[in-house]
């Protein structure tokens, strides 16, 4: 027999404890109109009537002593406090290995459910710079099944196993099929999440960085271009800036598709970043 106040929903089902914390207050106010933040933050023991209120509305962090604290009030388990705490340091994370550090501890939690294992497979998609090179080849290219030969067509060349893996991937996730004569783009599109996706792309642009520092060595001058300015600007200048590569962006990608004579497979990175603080207050 359940007591007819204790929340229902489970952490596991979370990949932000901020969200998760929302849904608890909004679940226990649904079975007590008079349980408040007040109420909260007395259960767990914090002084700060505002607190876990700040914290739902990400404003404030919480340190791992306010986790556990926390946990009087959430009335946890032990495994789903431990993955609570996992939950909580994978959302605050700063640092890109310590957030794949914690997404791997918070995937191997119930990690045989289909709703994990099509995260995995979705995560796995966005963070490997290859997936998406593969999938343009396998559209252009009969390879015959023939993964070295696939893997071979990769730059910088990854194993036929990574190969035939990829493709595996692809096809699961709805990406491409196969046909009578090979395969085919399917229009699939996948998501992962705001949390999860950050990550990936986050995974996805770090390796497209390392692949075209290492292209100016692994490639001709000729098959590549690679160039460099340093310039000033305002807030106004910068915005005006990203405004005119989202658009550069998206004419080259009507360019590609009005392209009937696919050669190679290639990635066009932009990077504008700041080098320099702010100059004036």
């Amino acid at each position: 027999m359940h007591r007819k106040d204790v929340v229902m929903i489970s952490v596991f089902s979370y990949l932000d404890y901020r969200e998760f914390l929302r849904d608890f207050f909004s679940e226990k106010k649904k079975l007590n109109p008079h349980f408040s933040f007040h109420v909260f933050a007395d259960q767990a023991g914090f002084k700060s009537r505002s607190y876990l209120k700040l914290v739902m509305d990400g404003k404030k962090n919480m340190a791992d002593d306010s986790v556990k604290k926390l946990n009087r009030a959430l009335r946890l388990p032990e495994k789903a406090f431990d993955y609570f705490r996992d939950l909580v340091a994978f959302n605050q994370a700063r640092k890109l290995h310590l957030r794949n550090f914690y997404f791997e501890k918070l995937l191997s939690y119930n990690k045989r459910t289909t709703a994990k294992n099509i995260l995995l497979q979705q995560y796995d998609y966005f963070s490997q710079w290859y997936h998406s090179t593969i999938r343009e080849i396998v559209s252009q290219v009969d390879f015959k099944d023939d993964f070295e030969k696939l893997g071979a067509l990769v730059k910088p060349r990854i194993s036929a196993r990574k190969a035939k893996a990829s493709v595996t991937l692809l096809r699961k996730l709805g990406l491409v099929r196969k046909t009578q004569d090979g395969y085919e783009l399917a229009d699939s599109v996948i998501t992962t999440g705001d949390e999860v996706g950050s990550l990936a792309v986050q995974n996805f642009h770090l390796q497209n960085l390392m692949l075209a520092g290492e292209s100016i060595t692994t490639c001709k001058s000729t098959e590549r271009d690679i160039s460099c300015i340093v310039i000033g600007a305002s807030e106004e200048g910068f915005a005006k800036i990203k405004a005119e590569i989202q658009a550069f962006r998206k004419k080259l990608f009507e360019l590609s598709k009005d392209d009937g004579n696919v050669g190679r497979i290639y990635h066009v990175n932009f990077q504008l970043f700041p080098t320099s603080e702010p100059l004036y207050e």
